[in-house]
């Protein structure tokens, strides 16, 4: 372990109580466990944000006591708070988010999902069957998919057969008033490789027309459809978190998501760029097969818990 981390830790760390100290020493394993270069960037992000670090920490030992949970997983204890889903806000209010979204979560879904989930473990919500194929709907950590900076939690779309990942996308919970919740989507991630656009096209007649994307933002949609909110929120092109990187690799981002958001209805809307309807997701039973995927994977997210 570096030095730094443990040093920077237990100067910031509150130790007032049990659940602090868990935290505290599991802070301070952590460095065995890290990369060289994963110490190096935690280390460094301890002593740059002391406080609002010292919070997040604070918040996930006290979180885990009052759910019973247990203790993090690690990728959770490293969570970059300063650059958390949304560009341009400030670092309290990315806590704010980041703190929400497990509050939520935590009546959302069931304690069994939320224990796998705050331990690293991806939960399968459903398959839908295509012509040929069948298709696995997964949530899971967004920073075990390649999401971490876009959401707290990602649903990912990938074919039964090999495990191709089709679609992931990243998001957190967000509170609508009292007592309203519903999602902000923080990033859209499709196939990687050379052969991603084939698996996408083949996937989309294999599922009647249906896009792997629209067919995550179905299950999006199913996921918030108990929380009293009418609209979904995405992060436009201008808020999402790859701006702070460097110009290269902003070039990167292939994806238009304004006009996508367009195209599903959306429209600009503060803080996060753009809302979506979330509509009544009532289909034709005895329609078409993309009627029938549609409605099978908007089932997948209401039905879940």
């Amino acid at each position: 372990m570096l030095p730094s981390v443990g040093f920077v830790a237990a100067a910031n760390m509150p130790a007032q109580d049990r659940s602090d100290r868990r935290i505290l020493w599991q802070v301070l394993e952590l460095g065995g466990r890290l990369t060289w270069k994963r110490a190096v960037v935690f280390s460094m992000r301890l002593a740059s944000h002391p406080m609002l670090t010292t919070r997040w920490l604070a918040f996930l030992g006290a979180f885990g006591d009052r759910h019973k949970l247990g203790l993090p997983h690690d990728d959770l204890i490293r969570k970059s708070v300063p650059t958390f889903l949304l560009h341009g806000a400030s670092s309290r209010r990315r806590l704010e988010l980041l703190m929400d979204h497990f509050d939520v979560a935590s009546e959302v879904l069931s304690r069994r999902s939320l224990m796998a989930l705050w331990r690293g473990t991806p939960m399968e919500m459903g398959t839908v069957g295509g012509r040929i194929e069948n298709y696995r709907i997964e949530l899971l950590l967004a920073d075990h998919c390649g999401g971490r900076h876009e959401g707290a939690f990602a649903i990912r779309l990938s074919r039964q057969s090999d495990r191709c990942a089709l679609c992931t996308v990243s998001f957190a919970f967000v509170r609508c008033g009292e007592d309203a919740y519903s999602l902000a989507i923080g990033g859209m991630q499709g196939p990687r490789g050379g052969d991603g656009k084939r698996a996408l096209i083949t996937a989309t007649r294999d599922l009647g027309g249906l896009r792997p994307k629209d067919a995550v933002l179905l299950t999006l949609q199913g996921l918030a459809s108990e929380g009293n909110a009418s609209h979904l929120y995405a992060v436009s092109n201008d808020k999402h978190v790859i701006n702070r990187r460097r110009r290269k690799r902003r070039r990167m981002m292939v994806a238009d998501l304004d006009a996508y958001w367009r195209d599903r209805g959306g429209e600009p809307s503060d803080p996060f760029g753009f809302s979506l309807p979330i509509g009544d997701g009532q289909a034709n039973e005895d329609g078409n097969r993309r009627d029938q995927s549609k409605r099978a994977f908007r089932d997948i997210g209401a039905w879940f818990y």
